[in-house]
């Protein structure tokens, strides 16, 4: 069942706070982007799909991804929020896959065994569960990315608007599963300049 889950990573947006392409941001010598891909890569995704809008040509000139799964797919509608990015990812993807895993191209610092755990219970719940279903990853009571969504209905997500992303179409689902991680990776975005400074000097 892993050859039908696919990882979609939302990278559209314009970086307003930050004032720059956040995506292309240098972490440790690599564009922030760059961390969340190769963390998807190293997870048994049948295709890794990274949607880009806001400085699409020079973000694909920037990160060169050598993996067959992988693929780039521009939302030429990114000004409308994060909603129009997912809808683009949902639109990109096979017929034959049962399960989707969202990332958020702007949280570089998740760790890779907390992407294999949601990932696992959600390939398991798509062996057991007829419903749908979604995996979430919480940390210290907080729910975080990626998020799993299984046995779903792809004109749910058409319905999305604006920049809240999925969370108006969470309560459709039948089920909901968090997964408690000791990983504040799933919680740390980075949407201002002061964040960046901060987290780098973290990580160097």
């Amino acid at each position: 069942m892993s050859s039908s889950i696919c990882a979609i990573i939302l990278a559209a947006g314009t970086s307003t706070r930050m004032g720059q392409p956040k995506q292309l941001l240098l972490l440790k010598e690599r564009p922030l982007l760059e961390h969340v891909i190769r963390v998807a890569a190293t997870i048994d995704f049948s295709e890794i799909i990274t949607v880009i809008g806001c400085e699409a040509v020079n973000i694909q000139k920037a990160i060169t991804i050598d993996d067959p799964r992988f693929r780039w797919v521009v939302n030429e509608d990114y000004l409308l929020g994060q909603s129009s990015s997912l809808k683009t990812g949902i639109s990109n993807i096979g017929e034959q896959h049962a399960g989707i895993m969202v990332f958020l191209g702007d949280l570089p610092f998740i760790a890779k065994n907390t992407v294999q755990a949601i990932y696992q219970k959600g390939a398991d719940m798509l062996l057991e569960c007829e419903e749908s279903f979604i995996v979430q990853p919480e940390y210290r009571g907080t729910p975080g990315h990626p998020v799993f969504f299984g046995q779903f209905d792809r004109n749910l997500f058409m319905q999305l608007k604006g920049d809240r992303g999925a969370k108006a179409i969470m309560n459709h689902f039948s089920h909901r599963k968090l997964v408690s991680v000791e990983d504040e990776g799933i919680l740390l975005d980075i949407d201002t300049q002061e964040e960046y400074e901060k987290v780098k000097s973290l990580n160097n």
